[in-house]
């Protein structure tokens, strides 16, 4: 079947229904809003749906990507400075 937009829409399968001519200005506006948030969280969240669809492929995109910011962290790079210094790490910060 074939769905009209306002049942999508009152169903939640879409966002909003908007006319053809404010399109362009309302995915501009939600471009904004995205634009202004933290690209890294934003890479966790989507991972994070796609984990649910996408099960292996998405779980194993989700672990590869947050170890990769992990890795490329202040806190990662504490644990190997004292472990090249043969300290014990100071993880205090970033708890």
């Amino acid at each position: 079947r074939q769905y009209d937009a306002v049942t999508a829409e009152r169903w939640g399968l879409v966002n909003a229904v908007v006319p053809g001519a404010e399109l362009r200005a309302t995915v501009r506006a939600w471009a904004d809003e995205a634009l202004a948030l933290s690209p890294t969280a934003l890479k966790v969240l989507k991972h994070s749906f796609n984990a649910e669809t996408e099960h292996i492929a998405g779980v194993g995109a989700l672990a590869f990507d947050s170890l990769e910011l992990f890795v490329d962290g202040r806190e990662a790079r504490e644990g190997v400075e004292a472990f090249n210094e043969k300290r014990q790490p100071d993880f205090s910060p970033y708890r």
